[in-house]
């Protein structure tokens, strides 16, 4: 059997400080580690707070800026929405004049058809009975026994009937054309654009030629539709309470324009429903528009829009 392991030596003091010494010397080691990982992670958040701090100051600037144009947009226009407005207009005075050239057109061809389906002997003959009837027997038919009155007029009539449709298509300012239908807008607007209204404009797609030549210009369709949204200009004074409001005539965008001051008057009602729903009846008070195949639509804007420079 063989002898039991002596048990170890306990160490001696000066071991034992040794060994104290360094597992402090390693507990510091490990505290300096520790406080200098906790010191960098410490200064890195600060530079990530630092900065997040100058991305909101920055972030608040850009806001700011983006809240101004924002309002700045509300109150004004764009370069953009004047050339759009621009454009459109002299694109609808376009579509609208070659339509007046075809109307013009088509009339000619109208007229030469009519002028040789009444040099016809039985239709020359009638209008010979018609002239001579207006002219020279009426006058004398209370003269007139009344069974010779009677078959005058008879025979009068039955004429009329034959010559009606010449008569119609003559008297009709345009013919109706065979065309895809083409809408143009009327443009309107009131300065200022809020509040009470001081001045009215209406912007008609046709040259301002229109006005300028009223009195020697060939009448046409654009003459016709100008006759007629002034008559539902004045017509919407009248409603409004300013039938007595100047009327200017000018020019915007090439366009033929009428501007009203209301400025010495408290306009009654609303007047953009009251503007728009009288655009749509001069379109709809006569035939020619419909003839010609031309739809007419009210637009409403801002008033900055119509100016030279896209400025109010």
């Amino acid at each position: 059997m063989s002898p039991s392991p002596e048990p170890p030596h306990p160490p001696s003091l000066v071991d034992a400080l040794a060994q104290a010494t360094r597992e402090r010397a390693r507990e510091e080691q490990e505290i300096e580690s520790a406080l200098a990982e906790v010191a960098k992670e410490e200064l890195q958040n600060r530079k990530a707070i630092d900065e997040s701090y100058r991305r909101i100051t920055a972030l608040r600037l850009l806001r700011r800026e983006f809240e101004e144009r924002r309002v700045a947009l509300a109150t004004s226009t764009s370069d953009y929405e004047w050339a759009a407005v621009r454009n459109g207009l002299l694109a609808d005075r376009s579509r609208f004049m070659k339509r007046v050239e075809e109307l013009r057109a088509a009339a000619r061809v109208r007229d030469e058809q009519l002028a040789e389906q009444m040099r016809a002997p039985e239709i020359a003959a009638a209008l010979r009975e018609f002239e001579l009837f207006q002219t020279e027997v009426e006058p004398t038919l209370p003269s007139l026994p009344p069974a010779y009155r009677r078959a005058i007029v008879e025979t009068h009539e039955r004429n009329l009937r034959r010559l009606e449709p010449y008569i119609r298509a003559v008297n009709s300012l345009t013919p109706r054309l065979d065309a895809p239908v083409e809408p143009v807008g009327v443009v309107a607007c009131a300065s200022p654009a809020d509040g009470r209204p001081e001045a009215l404009v209406l912007v008609l797609p046709v040259p301002f030629e229109v006005y300028r030549e009223w009195a020697t210009r060939e009448e046409d369709l654009a003459g016709i539709f100008a006759y007629r949204l002034v008559a539902a200009l004045f017509k919407l004074l009248a409603d409004i309470g300013a039938e007595d409001a100047p009327v200017e005539y000018f020019e915007v965008h090439e366009c033929l324009a009428l501007q009203v001051w209301l400025g010495d008057h408290t306009v009654q009602g609303d007047l953009r429903e009251q503007t728009l729903e009288h655009i749509g009846g001069a379109y709809e008070s006569g035939p020619e528009l419909t003839n010609a195949a031309v739809e007419v639509y009210g637009v409403w804007l801002r008033p900055e829009l119509l100016t030279e420079d896209g400025y109010g």
